[in-house]
C-alpha cells in the first residue's frame, strides 16, 4: 500500500491500528512450558465469538451425579483482560467466574457461604500455552497454574448434596447474566484459545451446546505482534525519518492479516489535525466479498 502527496509535509503521523478481532498482549515467561499440540486432540477453539458477545459453549450437569468437582483446560492468550468460564447453579444467588484481569487470573464468587473477588497466579497474557485447573476440596476451592497452587480459598462451598439446584450450567468465554452483575465488572470478551478442556464429570453432563454458528478453531503458532488490543495508537515524526531527495514523497506500509468473520474498523492514517485521511475496513467475508473496502 503507498501513499503520496500532503501526509509528508504533517510534523506527525498517526497509525490507528484496530485488528479484528483481537488477540492481548505479552508478559512473564511461564515457569512451566507446555507441549505443542497432540495429533490427536481436537483443535483448540477460539474463546470469543464472531460477534464477541456471549459464551462459546454452554454445558449443564446433573449435581446427584458428579462424583469430580474439577475442571481443567489449557488457555493461550495475548489479551490482558475477559471471561475465561462462568459456572452457576442460581444467577442470582450461587454463582463463580474465572478471568483474567491485568493479564492474572481473577475469581469471583457469589453464594450463600462467600461473596467475594481475588486476584492470584503469574500473568497469563504472554502467548504460551499454560494449564489451569479448578477444583472444590470440601470447603474449599484451589486454583492450579501450570502444575502448582496459586491460590486456595477455605470455607467458600459447602457439599454438592446442599446444593438447592441439582443442576450446574458452566458458560465458557462469556457470561450467562449482564456484566452488572459482577462484583467487579471487566470487559468480558476474551480474545484467546482454549484446548483439552475436561469439565467436572462428563458423567454427569445433561447437555451442551455452542450457540455460534461463527465458532472456529485457532492457529497453531502465535507470536508477540499478532494482537493489537481496540483503539492502539502508534505516532511518527516524520522529522526522524529520512526524507526522499527527489519528489513526490512516498512510503509504504505492510500488514499480515489473519482473516476472520465480522467487519469493522481494521487501520486508519491520519494527522492529529485529520486523524483519518485514509482508511481502511473489513467487510463481513459472507456477505460482501471482496474482504476489503476504501
Amino acid at each position: 500500500m503507498e501513499c503520496r502527496g500532503p501526509l509528508a509535509t504533517s510534523g506527525w503521523l498517526s497509525l490507528l491500528l484496530l485488528l479484528l478481532p483481537p488477540p492481548g498482549h505479552q508478559g512473564r515467561a511461564p515457569r512451566h512450558g507446555l507441549s505443542t499440540q497432540r495429533v490427536q486432540d481436537p483443535p483448540a477453539v477460539h474463546l470469543s465469538n464472531g460477534s464477541g458477545q456471549g459464551p462459546i459453549t454452554i454445558m449443564t450437569f446433573d449435581f446427584t451425579k458428579i462424583r469430580k468437582s474439577s475442571s481443567s483446560f489449557e488457555l493461550r492468550t495475548w489479551d490482558p483482560e475477559g471471561v475465561i468460564f462462568y459456572g452457576d447453579t442460581n444467577p442470582k444467588d450461587d454463582w463463580f467466574v474465572l478471568g483474567l484481569r491485568d493479564g492474572r487470573s481473577e475469581i469471583q464468587l457469589h453464594n450463600q457461604m462467600a461473596q467475594l473477588t481475588v486476584g492470584a497466579g503469574p500473568r497469563l497474557d504472554d502467548g504460551r500455552w499454560h494449564q489451569v485447573e479448578v477444583k472444590i476440596l470440601e470447603d474449599s476451592l484451589v486454583l492450579n497454574v501450570d502444575g502448582e497452587e496459586v491460590l486456595r480459598l477455605r470455607q467458600v462451598s459447602g457439599p454438592l448434596a446442599s446444593k438447592p439446584q441439582p443442576i450446574v450450567r458452566i458458560a465458557v468465554g462469556g457470561l450467562l447474566f449482564p456484566v452488572s452483575s459482577l462484583h467487579l465488572p471487566l470487559v468480558p470478551a476474551l480474545d484467546g484459545c482454549l484446548r483439552r478442556g475436561n469439565w467436572l464429570d462428563p458423567q454427569a453432563q445433561t447437555s451442551g451446546s455452542a450457540p455460534t454458528s461463527s465458532l472456529r478453531s485457532c492457529t497453531v503458532q502465535s507470536q508477540p505482534g499478532t494482537f493489537f488490543p481496540p483503539g492502539t495508537r502508534a505516532e511518527f515524526n516524520l522529522q526522524d525519518i529520512p526524507q526522499p531527495h527527489a519528489e513526490p514523497w512516498a512510503f509504504s506500509l505492510d500488514l499480515g492479516l489473519q482473516l476472520a468473520a465480522g467487519s469493522g474498523p481494521l487501520l486508519a492514517l491520519g494527522t492529529p489535525e485529520n486523524p483519518s485521511q485514509l482508511s481502511l475496513h473489513l467487510q463481513d467475508q459472507e456477505r460482501l466479498p471482496p474482504p476489503f473496502a476504501w
